[in-house]
């Protein structure tokens, strides 16, 4: 390798750890100002030619979603995530917004909005990510009580993990406790809680169950001692 080249290589790599280093920083200030619920700033920082140049499409797209979210504008956020859904991302990127808002509009009872977006979901090649999606819909919007087995069987054979997996074991416990089946319905409120994150779609009604659970007389088994 001749010195030129070598050149060229070190080059390279420094203008990337610049550029790097620079939508770090980028990143850092727009997440401060949503932090400080300062959106007129946030809509600064992404309509300048540095935010073009820094952050791609998808990214500015995302911040944009929140800042409506965050604001409360409701028909702001439904008028952009549809032009959102007119656009082709990154199969994950696509998968992770769609399932993100999809789950929030169920949560805040925008059942329309949240169909809407499932039908997009319908589009990904992901049948793991539909399938559970749907499940979200068969219990939480038309009150299904029958997929208990068959979504036990899908966690059972780890197929999902973190928020999937917690919704799936909040489904469970939603229609154990519509069965009746108080005692089944508190343990899976209990696991859902043990895997959803604090700031989790679904987690603070997980524990309202469980607080209305525990209330009603029910409790959670105690777990066999260790033998010494």
């Amino acid at each position: 390798m001749n010195q030129i080249t070598i050149i060229i290589i070190v080059a390279l790599f420094l203008c990337g750890v610049l550029f790097l280093l620079l939508r770090s920083s980028y990143l850092n200030k727009l997440n401060k100002a949503l932090k400080q619920a300062d959106f007129e700033k946030v809509q600064m920082l992404l309509n300048k030619p540095q935010a073009m140049r820094l952050l791609n499409e998808y990214l500015r797209d995302l911040y944009q979603a929140r800042v409506y979210y965050l604001a409360k504008d409701e028909a702001a956020l439904t008028a952009h995530l549809r032009e959102m859904m007119k656009k082709r991302y990154e199969k994950a990127n696509d998968e992770q917004y769609l399932a993100l808002y999809y789950h929030t509009f169920i949560h805040q009872g925008n059942n329309d909005m949240a169909l809407e977006i499932l039908n997009r979901i319908h589009q990904c090649e992901n049948a793991k990510l539909i399938r559970y999606c749907d499940w979200t819909r068969d219990v939480l919007l038309n009150d299904q009580n029958d997929l208990c087995d068959e979504i036990i069987a899908a966690m059972d054979n780890k197929d999902y993990y973190g928020f999937p997996l917690g919704t799936c074991a909040y489904l469970v416990a939603v229609q154990k406790k519509r069965l009746e089946a108080y005692e089944e319905a508190l343990q899976w409120f209990d696991a859902a809680k043990d895997i959803l994150q604090k700031r989790d779609i679904y987690r603070i009604e997980v524990l309202k169950e469980l607080d209305a659970l525990k209330e009603m007389g029910y409790q959670m088994p105690e777990r066999p001692r260790r033998k010494r």
